[in-house]
């Protein structure tokens, strides 16, 4: 079928340059006034300092990458390196073996990161250059993997796709189909390489060379933890270890190994307790946790990085020795006081949900939703909306199919062909709000924008407002943009008559109805996972056909960004909901 509106998949199409323009000059004569009034609340949310990753330095030291109005690296307690100018840190990097750690820096406003190599005190090893990462050595050799995102690699090939360098020289990765991802790492003269399908599927392998890997294992969930005398790793609900398999009764979250231990973030009742094992399989102990983000383990010694609705971040380190032992608080910052509420919901499965608010009677509920590529939403602090809960605002965030917050099959159960299981629940929880008589604003963003515009043509009557961030919207061309090859094992290939029909029957671009509620839709010129043009042609057709919309495009990516940036993005956000909401 022909597109009208193809010509704004081309960014440099004058015509999509006049639509941006004249689009964001529409939503600043309605949101502007509002949006600066709440920008400094918002922005002063985002400078205040939260911990984002981290990783074992050594046995007593954790790198840490903090965000905040300054972004920075430190190693313990020593800053070993910060953000210059309009300069953003993204990632930080283990070079196993080394007391080297790599750093992937990119400029405000754009998805293009490098990946520099520092010594512990922070000067610059190397810069490997752009869409470089997983740094680490083989045969004494600096090795790293490289995105190839918008162009073949020099070895020719289909992109987007990856590869794998020592020096100079491409070792792997010519075998690579479009949409493979690889997760490489060394232990000493062993080299590991997991080959992932999607988002479930994986391969890995093992060798002593690049041209001599062997396939270990395959099947869901593989991710490689360590190599204590033999590969240990997670498959998706267990831990291997050589004969010996640690089976879990509920999701793996997260997973750490040290010297003699293994430490599992699982997922029960919506958090996320950690539990420890010993190498003969025996379970040493268990320690309750709202959210783990991350745990790393060196020797005796398990580094732990988490959140909660009621604190952004806390780490936390622990000696693991015959057992576990006290913990220890290393960094904690920004409380927050809010009360929390499991709700259930019963549709064809049983759905639950937290509901977050500062009063009984809030103005509308924010009906936050994801429901994909196994993303589980647990209890994360709410620093973007935290403005609106102090205006009186409540935020529900919904544990729908698709995620992985019950499991692999909980996943399945939102993919494929069975995405519209994500949309049924997503509606369950907006029928509850409803039926108790309040406001609903459905919010989502990237997949979540998906949920979102879904529904919205589904069931226009159970949401008051819509906001719809960095969203995918063209259902059947969304292979054909950016790294769209990527997500073909979670929604299925346009271009096969199995999965077609049923992508253009959810497709939001596509099912665009009339008499939509209130839509505010906003992306990033350059964002490259995303691209635009789906929110381009999605409010161009909507507005065509008589709704009510709003679009902002920022000079932003799709990943994380300034706190300037970030603030000027949600102050929009906080003016469409105050507005419309009212």
């Amino acid at each position: 079928m022909e597109d009208e509106f193809a010509y704004l998949e081309d960014l440099n199409d004058k015509r999509t340059e006049e639509f941006i323009k004249e689009e964001n000059e529409r939503t600043k004569k309605e949101l502007a006034k509002k949006a600066d009034e709440v920008y400094p609340h918002v922005l002063d949310n985002f400078k205040k300092p939260t911990v984002r990753q981290i990783f074992a330095f050594d046995d007593e030291r954790a790198a840490v990458l903090i965000y905040g109005e300054k972004r920075l690296v430190m190693i313990g307690d020593n800053e070993i390196y910060s953000a210059q100018g309009d300069e953003v840190i993204t990632e930080i990097w283990k070079v196993r073996g080394t007391k080297q750690l790599g750093v992937s820096i990119g400029k405000k406003g754009s998805d293009v990161t490098r990946t520099l190599i520092l010594t512990e005190e922070g000067k610059i090893w190397k810069d490997l250059g752009e869409l470089s990462y997983q740094p680490f050595y083989y045969n004494n050799e600096l090795c790293y993997v490289k995105s190839y995102r918008d162009g073949a690699p020099p070895d020719g090939g289909e992109y987007p796709t990856e590869r794998v360098f020592c020096g100079n020289d491409i070792v792997y990765g010519k075998e690579l189909k479009p949409g493979e991802l690889i997760s490489v790492d060394s232990f000493g003269e062993t080299l590991t390489l997991t080959k992932m399908k999607g988002w479930r599927y994986s391969e890995l392998y093992i060798g002593e060379s690049f041209d001599k890997l062997k396939k270990a294992d395959e099947g869901e969930v593989i991710e490689v933890i360590d190599y204590k005398g033999g590969l240990v790793y997670l498959k998706n609900d267990s831990v291997v270890m050589g004969n010996i398999v640690i089976r879990f009764d509920h999701p793996v979250n997260s997973v750490a190994g040290g010297d003699g231990f293994v430490a599992a973030s699982v997922i029960k009742d919506y958090s996320t307790p950690i539990q420890f094992y010993d190498f003969q399989g025996r379970k040493i102990g268990e320690e309750p946790h709202d959210h783990i983000i991350m745990m790393d383990g060196k020797g005796t010694t398990l580094f732990v990085l988490e959140t909660s609705f009621t604190y952004s971040s806390k780490v936390t380190k622990r000696r693991v020795v015959n057992g576990v032992g006290a913990e220890e608080k290393l960094i904690e910052m920004e409380k927050e006081e809010v009360s929390v509420t499991d709700i259930y919901v019963k549709g064809d499965v049983l759905l639950h949900g937290y509901l977050v608010y500062k009063t009984l009677s809030p103005k509308a509920v924010i009906v936050l939703g994801y429901g994909g590529f196994r993303v589980s939403l647990l209890p994360t602090f709410p620093k973007g909306l935290k403005v609106l809960l102090d205006e009186g605002y409540a935020l529900l965030v919904t544990n729908l199919r698709g995620g992985y917050e019950n499991g692999e099959e909980w996943h399945k159960a939102g993919m494929l062909l069975n995405k519209k299981n994500v949309f049924r629940d997503f509606e369950q929880f907006l029928r509850v709000v409803k039926a108790m008589g309040g406001k609903t604003v459905a919010f989502g963003g990237s997949n979540g924008g998906l949920l979102v515009g879904a529904v919205l043509n589904e069931t226009p009557h159970l949401i008051d407002c819509a906001v719809i961030s960095h969203p995918v919207l063209d259902m059947l061309r969304y292979h054909k943009m950016y790294v769209g090859k990527y997500w073909l094992e979670e929604y299925g290939d346009p271009d096969d008559p199995k999965f077609r029909d049923y992508l253009l029957s959810y497709s939001p671009y596509h099912n665009l109805r009339k008499g939509l509620p209130k839509t505010f839709v906003h992306t990033g010129i350059n964002d490259d996972r995303v691209h635009p043009a789906h929110a381009l042609k999605y409010v161009a057709r909507s507005r065509k056909i008589g709704n009510d919309v709003l679009l902002l495009v920022n000079d932003s990516g799709h990943s994380l960004s300034d706190p300037e940036t970030e603030a000027r993005e949600y102050s929009y956000v906080i003016a469409f909901i105050e507005e419309c909401a009212k």
